[in-house]
């Protein structure tokens, strides 16, 4: 995308909600999640919807980060970074992905933009509430497992 003074914009950008953080992408997400875990719940207030990149393709530019790590429903560590301001998730990198970076869809300045989501984990501690209205791709009750989410990576990566 080109400004109005001719210059390249990122096709994707977004920021914290302070904007102290912000993030820019010319590359496309290798897929969208929705995370129904517990621990998901507990730290947005809500299901985890976002996308996932590799590592280097985005940056992050801001001040310091604050980092909340834990483990997660797969038994590894889920290493997150929150803006030290307005506490908003800016990233999560999993252990057991480690070349993965998930980046909240509520960051991207028009999450609108995305259409279907590809991957749907954790569904066995699902809301009851929640329903699925036709728009994800995969559905699978637990973690997705390394194995499982590489086979659909591989399947999916056009790059």
């Amino acid at each position: 995308m080109i400004n109005d003074r001719g210059v390249q914009m990122p096709k994707y950008t977004g920021a914290c909600h302070c904007e102290a953080w912000n993030f820019q992408t010319d590359f496309e997400p290798m897929f969208l999640y929705q995370c129904n875990c517990e621990s998901c719940r507990t730290l947005n207030g809500s299901l985890s919807i976002g996308a996932c990149y590799r590592e280097g393709e985005f940056s992050f530019e801001g001040g310091q980060e604050v980092r909340y790590d834990y483990k997660g429903g797969s038994g590894q560590m889920m290493f997150t970074s929150f803006c030290p301001e307005c506490h908003v998730r800016l990233a999560v990198r999993p252990e057991v992905l480690p070349e993965l970076v998930f980046i909240p869809l509520g960051i991207f300045s028009d999450p609108n933009i995305f259409k279907r989501i590809d991957l749907e984990i954790w569904t066995d501690t699902k809301l009851d509430l929640i329903h699925d209205q036709n728009c994800m791709d995969l559905s699978v009750a637990d973690s997705g497992t390394a194995e499982r989410i590489g086979a659909f990576l591989a399947a999916l990566d056009t790059r």
